[in-house]
């Protein structure tokens, strides 16, 4: 009898014991980033039969398991990601907003005062000073052009640098979340199916910090490993083996970087697809805001260059010159880069029709497509020049095999456009021949001064100011826009995390109350085993009677 207490009161003693370490393995980590709480579950040994009938044996340890929901772990890790990204799209569309709005570094106001300054030549076309002023001006607004421009080139090196940045830290925890799949194996195999509760916390909490980086899909394996996927099904973590993330120039854009995934077998650009966390919200942004910006800025630049010099070129200076450009783009006017063969030019026609895009010539050895970038609408070319969006396209030498042209009529104009003339007399005024005798002939300048109210842009239904007024307004809503989601989607976050710590996190109150439930088990199994001792000698002494 003595001994059969003594093993039941041992097997108590062994149970209360676990449960106290891993109580106070709770507490330990309460402030552990990622831990799950954890507890011991016990079931009743086998009883054993006596002739009375079945008779206890005590109690043993089935399993140490986490407080774990891999509903609201995903929960978690979907708002998670959901809220980085749209955070960082709203940080980057503010700065632009900022940016855009500003007086000081806006257009808007040295457009007015350009426009002003043509109007006081107008009213005394002989005046030098007023001519100079003009130059001034017309130097200025070129000026905030070049600025705007030079700012959102800033941000694009800032968003290659975040990206590098970005790749380098996915790489990092795709290695760890391999190397942490091979050692789960190892143990779960080791241990019969036993989960290793704290390499699954250190492993979820990696994935959890990948997901602010870049949407994830986790898919969990039998053996205990988890396989990771971006953007389309690229697999970037498969067991204990991992791809890695790279950057490479764009070969028709060298300025610009595409997302690399490299595996044992290849490598593949991944750009499309890639969606989620800070680095899904620097594609959003590029993609959607600075590209546009940068192309309708553009456009405003070229459309102002374009339709300005029309009109002064048609005019005559103070000597009796015919006029000349105004304005001037930093060659070559519209940019083109290639891929493959042959020679493709292409010039502005008709800046009401222009269209804030970058455009994508492919030919494939027997036909040409034009794609608008911007929303991928397709023209097929059958014949040269041609004449799409208000630019015309043309050969100069046919490709001798398949090859890709991208065409930038708007992306880089507002940092190329620049003052043609230096003195003021260049300023073509008159309409007829100043030198014989119309020396104070106002009429162009009449003409270019009512370009401030024409609409000459967005198909005929905009002025230069509408123009850049709509990018600021356009701009100013996307940014307010994306605050109302941000602070929608911080809160469902919030709520998902909540939840989570609810079940898993550790409650110092309850531990507290469990390890003086669980130091009473202790104290009572000790009990049981001194009472178990006594029996036993008292039944050893009356034998030796």
């Amino acid at each position: 009898m003595g001994s059969n207490i003594l093993d039941i009161a041992t097997s108590s003693l062994r149970v209360a014991k676990q449960k106290l370490e891993v109580t106070s393995h709770n507490i330990a980590n309460v402030n552990t980033e990622g831990y799950s709480r954890q507890r011991v579950n016990a079931n009743a040994r086998p009883p054993q039969f006596s002739g009375a009938g079945f008779m206890g044996s005590g109690v043993k340890v089935t399993s140490i398991e986490r407080a774990y929901d891999k509903f609201l772990t995903n929960r978690v890790r979907a708002t998670t990601s959901s809220f980085a990204e749209v955070d960082r799209f709203y940080q980057m569309t503010s700065k632009i907003d900022n940016i855009i709005a500003d007086p000081d570094l806006g257009v808007a106001k040295s457009m007015e005062n350009f426009f002003n300054a043509v109007h006081d030549v107008a009213d005394d076309p002989t005046s030098l000073p007023a001519r100079q002023t003009l130059l001034t001006e017309a130097d200025t607004l070129t000026d905030r052009f070049h600025t705007l421009s030079g700012q959102l080139d800033a941000m694009e090196s800032q968003i290659q640098q975040e990206t590098q940045d970005h790749v380098n830290e996915i790489n990092s925890l795709a290695e760890q979340i391999a190397t942490l799949n091979e050692k789960i194996v190892y143990e779960v195999g080791k241990s019969q199916g036993k989960p290793p509760n704290d390499l699954l916390d250190q492993r979820d909490a990696l994935i959890n910090q990948l997901s602010e980086k870049i949407d994830v899909s986790p898919l969990s394996r039998p053996d205990g490993a988890v396989d990771i996927f971006i953007g389309k099904g690229h697999a970037l973590v498969m067991g204990a083996d991992r791809s890695t993330l790279g950057l490479q120039a764009n070969p028709l854009d060298p300025d610009k970087r595409q997302i690399t995934l490299t595996n044992q077998f290849h490598t593949m650009v991944i750009d499309e697809g890639l969606s989620g966390g800070e680095l899904g919200g620097l594609i959003q942004f590029r993609e959607q805001v600075m590209i546009p910006t940068e192309n309708k800025l553009g456009r405003l630049a070229a459309g102002l260059m374009v339709e300005f010099n029309q009109l002064h070129k048609a005019g005559y200076d103070l000597d009796g010159n015919t006029g000349v450009d105004f304005f001037t783009m930093q060659a070559p006017e519209i940019p083109i880069t290639q891929e493959g063969t042959g020679t493709v030019t292409a010039s502005y026609v008709n800046i009401a029709d222009l269209e804030a895009s970058d455009y994508q010539l492919a030919y494939d050895g027997s036909a040409y497509t034009l794609t608008r970038l911007s929303d991928q609408t397709q023209t097929t070319i059958s014949s040269f020049p041609a004449t799409v969006d208000g630019i015309e396209i043309d050969l100069a030498s046919p490709p001798t095999g398949p090859s890709t042209f991208l065409i930038r009529p708007t992306q880089q104009a507002a940092g190329k456009i620049s003052l043609n003339i230096s003195d003021p007399r260049q300023f073509a005024a008159a309409q007829t021949d100043t030198s014989t005798g119309s020396i104070g002939d106002n009429s162009n300048a009449l003409e270019m001064a009512w370009l401030e109210s024409a609409k000459k842009m967005l198909g005929g239904t905009a002025t230069f100011q509408d123009s850049y007024g709509q990018i600021v307004a356009e701009i100013g809503t996307t940014a307010r826009s994306a605050k109302i989601s941000r602070n929608a989607r911080e809160v469902i976050k919030n709520q998902a995390t909540t939840e989570r710590e609810s079940l898993s996190g550790v409650n110092l109150d309850e531990e507290a109350a469990n390890l003086l439930k669980f130091q009473q088990a202790y104290q009572a199994s000790a009990q049981v085993i001194a009472i178990a001792s006594q029996t036993f000698d008292a039944l050893l002494g009356a034998v030796r009677r």
